[in-house]
């Protein structure tokens, strides 16, 4: 087990070269072994072998490897997962976890047999925080936009230490909700490049008692006339793409890219209509206007659910047109529908 003063020896190394190769960008990042500049061909320069050496070591360099990620609730839990899982595959090298909790929780028991780093950070105390994120690439915050506070002070240490890119808690629709905006905006002052996700609402959590939209209790309300399409992505899903173009992408192709996914687009009215079709359940459903939604979030802005339907109503649940969506980043992905999630 390697000790803090050889890792920070090493991180100290690490930011040296860094700064020296932006410094003198025509040279590569590692020095070649001996055996790089060797022809395998009697009479050659070995100019070739070269190229391909420093050609090989930039490809490697240019995806992140060390991530951080801020929470590890409703779907950190579940890019923490997934970010394990690249590890295991030999795509990632770190994947820490901040908590404000102890790190000793059941909860994470999981994760650390898994190869988790957990750290407790206290989201007042700068220190605390650049300490964690020394060495980091990637930060990922999951924390809640209701209260987007401890973010903040996430990017500035981030930015501190010379993490590589920021992506702040979005996981929603494209828009100014909750103060993201500000901190898209407090990214771009800092200079700290983003990766911001737009994935819709996930169907795990809102269809259910909760949020009053709950098919499979057979009770719905929903807003307008119920016609307005949403785009949903479910958390595991949602963290399969995350994981995937964080460690598969280039760097360059991450920095302020905005990537709009969804598993389905849909409106409520048609995800009743399938759920009755395949379980002969009805749902009764209740109709709220955009004038009743309006007053509500007038009288009471801290009314999220009603907040919420009145975006749908004004059609901003889409995650953006359908050219603009980026699902093909990932070839492989297959993210469930609506319909599936309700009835797996």
């Amino acid at each position: 087990m390697s000790s803090p003063i050889v890792e920070s020896l090493v991180a100290r190394s690490a930011a040296k070269c860094t700064a020296q190769v932006r410094r003198h960008p025509t040279h590569a990042r590692h020095k070649p072994s001996a055996s790089a500049f060797r022809s395998s061909e009697p009479g050659s320069t070995g100019i070739k072998s070269f190229d391909v050496a420093v050609a090989t070591s930039h490809h490697k360099m240019s995806t992140f490897t060390t991530f951080a990620i801020a929470g590890a609730g409703n779907i950190g839990i579940f890019i923490a997962e997934e970010f394990l899982k690249r590890k295991t595959a030999s795509k990632a090298r770190r994947v820490l976890i901040l908590t404000r909790s102890s790190g000793d929780d059941g909860k994470f028991k999981e994760l650390k047999n898994k190869g988790a780093e957990v750290v407790t950070v206290d989201y007042d105390k700068k220190d605390s925080l650049t300490a964690a994120l020394t060495g980091i690439d990637v930060v990922l915050s999951t924390l809640s936009f209701i209260d987007l506070g401890p973010q903040s002070s996430l990017a500035i240490a981030a930015k501190d230490v010379g993490v590589k890119l920021f992506a702040p808690s979005e996981y929603g629709s494209d828009s100014d909700f909750g103060g993201k905006g500000t901190a898209r905006a407090q990214l771009k002052e800092l200079n700290l490049p983003y990766a911001l996700f737009f994935t819709g609402p996930f169907p795990d959590m809102a269809f259910s008692a909760w949020t009053g939209v709950d098919p499979v209790g057979g009770k719905a309300t929903v807003q307008a006339d119920g016609t307005q399409l949403i785009s949903f992505t479910a958390r595991p899903d949602v963290a399969r793409y995350v994981a995937y173009v964080l460690t598969e992408k280039p760097a360059k192709e991450l920095e302020w890219k905005k990537f709009r996914i969804e598993g389905d687009r849909v409106s409520f009215n048609r995800v009743f209509e399938q759920y009755t079709k395949k379980t002969g359940k009805k749902v009764d459903v209740t109709y709220r206007s955009t004038a009743d939604l309006e007053d509500a979030v007038k009288k009471n802005p801290g009314d999220i659910l009603s907040a919420l339907l009145l975006s749908f109503a004004q059609r901003k649940g889409v995650v953006g047109k359908t050219d603009e969506v980026t699902n093909g980043e990932f070839p492989e992905w297959n993210p469930k529908t609506v319909i599936e999630v309700l009835l797996q």
